[in-house]
Parts: C-alpha cells; sequence; structure tokens
C-alpha cells in the first residue's frame, strides 16, 4: 500500500524496497533472500516499484542494516539519482535511537506516510497499526494474516511450510 501510495502521489519515478541484511536493532529476520524473494513477489504487479539488494554488497561492512550506512552506498552506487526514504510516522519519535540520522536526512528526502494511533500527516493515508512484528507472531502462531500480506507471498510461505492458510 505504501509503494502504491508513494508510486501515485510523489515526485518519484521508482520506489525500491530495501530488505535490510541484517536488522539495525537485532531482530531476528527470516534468511535474506526468502526476503528478498517476498518483496519482489509483493511487487510485482507494481509497476515502477522493485527490489535493491544493497544491503547484500554491504554484508561484510560492520554497518550493514544502518540506514545511514545504506543510503551512502547507495548515493555512491548511483551518484545521479536522489533518493528518499519513506517511513512511517510510528518510527520519527525513535529517530533519536537511530545511527546518524542526522546523515539519514543529508543523504535522502523524507517521505513520511500515516500510521493508525499517531498522530496524522498532513496529505498522507494512516497505513493500518499492524507491524511486520505482529505478522511474524501471528505466522509463528499460525494465525490467519490474508488481508495482511500479498496473496503471493502467502502462497510463497505456503509453499516453504511457513502458513496453512485460512482456516489451517
Amino acid at each position: 500500500m505504501a509503494a502504491h501510495w508513494v508510486l501515485s502521489t510523489q515526485p518519484v519515478g521508482e520506489v525500491w524496497l530495501l530488505p535490510s541484511f541484517r536488522h539495525p536493532f537485532g531482530k531476528e529476520l527470516a534468511p535474506f533472500q526468502d526476503r528478498v524473494r517476498m518483496c519482489q513477489l509483493a511487487v510485482r504487479e507494481l509497476r515502477g516499484a522493485a527490489v535493491c539488494t544493497a544491503e547484500a554488497e554491504l554484508a561484510d561492512d560492520p554497518l550493514v542494516g544502518k540506514t545511514a550506512r545504506t543510503l551512502e552506498h547507495l548515493v555512491s552506487t548511483h551518484p545521479a539519482l536522489r533518493f528518499s526514504l519513506v517511513v512511517g510516522a510510528d518510527v520519527l519519535p525513535e529517530t533519536g535511537k537511530w545511527y546518524r540520522w542526522d546523515r539519514v536526512r543529508e543523504l535522502a528526502g523524507l517521505i513520511v506516510l500515516g500510521r493508525e494511533g499517531y498522530p496524522p500527516v498532513p496529505g498522507a493515508p494512516s497505513l493500518p497499526a499492524i507491524s511486520s512484528s505482529a505478522i511474524r507472531e501471528r505466522l509463528a502462531r499460525g494465525e490467519d494474516v490474508t488481508g495482511l500480506v500479498p496473496r503471493r507471498v502467502l502462497e510463497y510461505l505456503t509453499e516453504r511450510g511457513l502458513y496453512r492458510g485460512r482456516g489451517a
């Protein structure tokens, strides 16, 4: 939903989904290649959206997963492009925890989407108050996530035995 809104309303040429190679706050994640594939499936039908695996190029960098480092890498490898970072309003109160937030702001414009339960963002929709962590928890408990995850991603998870579908 966020990628579609950004492509439809913001002055951008493309939206890149960028799976983190390593979570910046140490959360355990599914294997990187699985997350890349799920991102590819999620945006397959969305013209102007692509998946960027730049963080894999930084795998040995001690700062991999830090947005500032990733943006430095993207800017150096794509000097003709201008970058914007799309975030939900829920992360704004947490930017003090981010590694070099000041550097992030130097390297990229900011596009903020509203988030249910947070003050509205003028001119932006509010996305549902469901997090990736909550979706992972529901999957772990075998609960239904239909409507929260793109259909093709659910099919991928089902093929991998990580989701049994509605009513399973």
